[in-house]
């Protein structure tokens, strides 16, 4: 339940510093174009992920390992966590079902929330990925700093592309806590098919249906 509540929250990087547009050298892309273009690139996405947690002295409180997959032309996404405990996250650009198999548990969210909730949908949608609601900043070229606007307690993303594409984003709550998600064995495509975000409810599971 951790990584969908930190999802859901999704304050990321939550530094002391305040992020701010940076000005671009003369004849470079400015961060939110370079950014932008970024991001443009991202449509289907099949990757195994990493995440760590760390509390606010550094020290790991939890890792969890599983599959991403991701259709952005179609705000569909999929989490299969393998370890430490199974789970499914799946979204099929309506409802967000949630499967804690220890618990014999499915609860279904609207699509709405995790809109409303969380700027990570920069990453999930391509149709709402309105820049203008963030400020963007750009370390080096492959590393990018986002922030909303409107927060006011200094959250914001780390996001890093390799050669490859999106590698990596990170993330602080205004606790201290960080997380890192790292993504590996990465496959892009121009499209994911909408079969592998259908979620098939299994037999005998209670149901919380919050939408």
């Amino acid at each position: 339940m951790l990584f969908l509540r930190r999802l859901f929250y999704a304050a990321l990087l939550a530094g002391t510093f305040l992020i701010s547009g940076s000005p671009a050298l003369a004849g470079s892309p400015s961060p939110e174009a370079a950014f932008s273009a970024r991001m443009a690139d991202l449509h289907g996405l099949d990757a195994v992920f990493v995440q760590e947690v760390y509390d606010e002295d550094g020290l790991e409180l939890e890792r969890s390992e599983g599959r991403f997959k991701l259709n952005s032309d179609t705000s569909s996404f999929r989490i299969d966590t393998v370890k430490p405990e199974e789970s499914q996250l799946v979204c099929n650009g309506r409802d967000v079902h949630y499967y804690e198999k220890s618990l014999d548990q499915v609860t279904v969210y609207s699509m709405e929330e995790l809109r409303k909730s969380s700027p990570f949908w920069i990453v999930l949608d391509r149709k709402s990925r309105d820049f203008s609601q963030f400020t963007i900043e750009s370390p080096s070229r492959d590393v990018f700093l986002v922030a909303e606007r409107d927060r006011k307690d200094g959250s914001v993303y780390r996001l890093a592309f390799d050669e490859e594409g999106l590698s990596t984003v990170e993330s602080r709550d205004p606790g201290g806590q960080r997380a890192v998600y790292k993504l590996t064995g990465r496959k892009f495509y121009r499209t994911v098919p909408s079969v592998e975000f259908v979620f098939l409810m299994p037999e005998g599971v209670t149901v919380d249906d919050r939408r």
